[in-house]
């Protein structure tokens, strides 16, 4: 399902792109950390810690965890409060952006290499792994510095 939300997350950046009327780099860049750190970052991560906060024995056996684990409820609530200040960057723009770009990007390199480590993942599940964790980080760095707001002060 997060692949098809990224799918359309990168279509509707493209859609977005083709009628702007002032296409430099560094509006292309913004307009994709926006759509990347609002309905991404934000609206799916809000989602995710809810689903996981409301009913975590469910949210447990639909990824594959233990449930009654006291941690995944330190993670969902780690993920809502990382996911509200990207539901917040359309609003506030410029520097505010590097912040939850940043900090999304580390937290996802670092699911990226743990799901990575975990057991014996075949060439698809690596795939998957990378399409759902590991581009979002790339997409999010390559989007930062393609916007140039890491620069302003």
């Amino acid at each position: 399902m997060f692949i098809l939300l990224l799918a359309a997350l990168l279509v509707a950046v493209g859609v977005h792109v083709a009628f702007l009327k002032e296409r430099t780099m560094r509006r292309i860049g913004e307009i994709a950390l926006l759509y990347i750190l609002a309905g991404y970052c934000g609206a799916a991560m809000v989602a995710s810690s809810v689903a996981s906060l409301v009913d975590p024995d469910k949210f447990a056996r639909t990824h594959g965890l233990p449930p009654g684990s006291p941690f995944q409820d330190f993670a969902a609530v780690a993920l809502l409060a990382m996911a509200i200040p990207s539901l917040l960057a359309p609003f506030y723009r410029g520097t505010y952006l590097v912040a939850p770009a940043v900090c999304w990007a580390v937290f996802f390199l670092g699911a990226t290499w743990i799901h990575g480590h975990q057991g014996a993942p075949t060439h698809g599940g690596l795939l998957a792994i990378f399409a759902t964790h590991g581009l979002i980080s790339v997409l999010l760095i390559v989007a930062l510095l393609m916007s140039g707001v890491w620069r302003e002060r």
